[in-house]
């Protein structure tokens, strides 16, 4: 059974001394709980983690349209692949990505393809095509308390960055707030540790928390 984000916000209550719910209910930690979660992908992609390495997904593209419909959770492409549609996966053919799109008009191929402020764009093509597109990804985004948590190793640190920030911004408790998050720096060290390719094993330094890092919640 996925690990769901109530489950890391039951968590954050209890070091929060909340068990009873009478302040930081789901609907008050779920925001602190995005920017935890956030804040954790960030991590994963500064440290190579494995879980955010090459995925890839079949986008259908339009004759004519020169800009990709990008899945939301992608960070960067790393290959993009281009058949006709309706044609089976045998022919699909690599495009080459450059620096520029060339200059041209739309044929019956697409070619090359370019990654342009935070955009894969073509020059076009005269068919419709299909897409392979290979990619660098995010984890799975938190939006609400029955979103599933994609790390069930990651449960502690997130508890335990959630409550930091709602110690913070809501209870105003600046020192609860850094002991908080002075544990949630060591469990994120050993998720890393976890997460980060051997070639990676550099040791891994959490930055200090912060205030201006973070957006207060008004109730």
């Amino acid at each position: 059974m996925a690990l769901l984000a109530s489950e890391v916000m039951d968590r954050s209550r209890a070091v929060l001394n909340d068990v009873a719910i009478d302040l930081h209910t789901n609907e008050v930690l779920l925001p602190y709980l995005k920017i935890a979660n956030d804040d954790l992908s960030d991590e994963l992609v500064d440290h190579g983690s494995t879980v955010t390495k090459e995925v890839s997904v079949d986008i259908p593209l339009s004759a004519n349209v020169k800009q990709l419909i990008l899945p939301n959770d992608i960070i960067v492409p790393i290959q993009a692949f281009e058949k006709d549609t309706g044609r089976g996966d045998e022919y699909y053919k690599q495009m080459d990505q450059r620096s520029f799109l060339p200059n041209g008009v739309p044929g019956n191929e697409l070619g090359v393809w370019v990654w342009r402020e935070q955009q894969v764009v073509f020059i076009g093509a005269t068919v419709s095509k299909s897409i392979r597109l290979r990619y660098h990804r995010l984890i799975l985004a938190v939006t609400g308390e029955n979103s599933p948590i994609e790390l069930t190793h990651a449960l502690n640190y997130l508890a335990y960055h959630t409550a930091a920030l709602a110690a913070e911004h809501i209870g105003q408790n600046r020192s609860k707030a850094i002991d908080l998050e002075s544990v949630a720096v060591g469990k994120l060290n050993k998720l890393l540790k976890k997460e980060v390719k051997q070639s990676h094993s550099k040791p891994t330094r959490r930055r200090p928390f912060k205030l201006n890092r973070f957006t207060t919640y008004t109730r």
